[in-house]
């Protein structure tokens, strides 16, 4: 997984405000009490959602929503974490990434999302009840990509008496070049011989 919360990049809107905006919950501040000033908050509506616009597409594989502790824990059963490209409805007929059906013991949760592409990410009421209003109370939402790898293969010639057949001088080689490297600031590599010297 990627360490870059794609969140922090985006903005975000709410089907209401209710004192909380909606960007508070992309400011990286996972306090997840009241008194924070840290969570965004809609009105007590039939189905409120709360969406974040990434700005791009990306290849999204973990959404980590974190929720309000110190209140209505049972506020999040029956919302959806909608993923895709759509804004028709605010983004809520988006495809289902997760659906919350129970209550967490915890308050930050992690859905995966199944290495999906998108732009929109919307937490929302299924609203399947009609008189089942409620808020909805997100205190941070981060989002991470898939991480790809990139394999490179070099040719290198040597000049050396060495005895390249030795496991030892090949891993000194590999530790040399992977030194180089870091001069250069090129720090997250893995080196390894596809074929013996």
């Amino acid at each position: 997984m990627s360490h870059k919360n794609l969140a922090r990049r985006g903005t975000a809107a709410q089907s209401t405000t209710a004192q909380w905006s909606a960007d508070r919950a992309i400011d990286g501040g996972k306090d997840s009490s009241v008194l924070s000033a840290s969570c965004a908050a809609t009105n007590v509506e039939a189905r409120p959602w709360w969406r974040l616009d990434l700005q791009a597409a990306y290849r999204v594989s973990i959404v980590v929503v974190t929720y309000r502790e110190d209140c209505c824990p049972n506020n999040r059963k029956d919302f959806q974490i909608r993923f895709g490209n759509s804004l028709q409805d605010e983004g809520n007929d988006n495809p289902s990434c997760a659906v919350i059906s129970s209550d967490s013991a915890s308050n930050s949760v992690t859905y995966s999302c199944s290495d999906r592409e998108g732009r929109y990410i919307n937490v929302f009421s299924r609203g399947y009840i009609i008189l089942d209003f409620k808020a909805l109370l997100v205190c941070e939402v981060e989002v991470y990509e898939t991480e790809y790898f990139t394999r490179s293969f070099m040719k290198i010639a040597f000049n050396s008496t060495a005895n390249l057949t030795d496991p030892t001088v090949t891993d000194s080689v590999l530790k040399e070049l992977k030194s180089a490297l870091a001069l250069r600031g090129i720090t997250n590599v893995t080196l390894s011989w596809s074929q013996n010297p």
